[in-house]
């Protein structure tokens, strides 16, 4: 069985674009030393609120 771990990186709207709130390869190399490994990123950009929800999994603890 396997657990996920789910975090969103707000994208911030900016005069010449946009950025996000914080650098999404660090969370992921934090992750990883904490033993999840990077699934996915599902970018969510049209929501009143714009972020990224970066996926992880690992094998879950029995």
């Amino acid at each position: 069985m396997r657990e996920y771990s789910f975090i969103s990186v707000a994208v911030k709207r900016r005069r010449d674009g946009r950025e996000l709130a914080d650098d999404y390869r660090d969370i992921i190399r934090q992750q990883a030393r904490d033993g999840w490994e990077f699934v996915q990123a599902i970018p969510l950009e049209k929501h009143t609120e714009p972020r990224i929800d970066l996926i992880f999994t690992r094998k879950a603890e029995q």
